[in-house]
């Protein structure tokens, strides 16, 4: 699995009662089962986990890889530590 991933994974294993196995760049965040305030509580831990903050006016990621993407690109390398 992608280290990118893992972050992500763990989150989904802690607060999902049936989290997926397989978990790519391309699975949508609402199949997974994560509704909106599901992606603000994941976003806000991976903020504090990495130390970093996401400006509220951001489109909302779709999928995990645009949440990535977003990650990095307000936090470099937040992902890879």
């Amino acid at each position: 699995m992608d280290s990118r991933l893992e972050p992500i994974k763990a989150y989904l294993d802690r607060h999902l009662d049936n989290p997926p196995e397989n978990l790519t760049m391309e699975s949508r965040l609402n199949e997974l089962g994560v509704d909106s305030m599901g992606l603000l509580e994941l976003m806000m831990d991976l903020e504090d986990q990495y130390d970093f903050r996401v400006p509220e006016d951001v489109p909302t990621p779709e999928t995990v890889g645009q949440l990535v993407a977003l990650v990095e690109q307000y936090k470099p390398s937040a992902l890879t530590k």
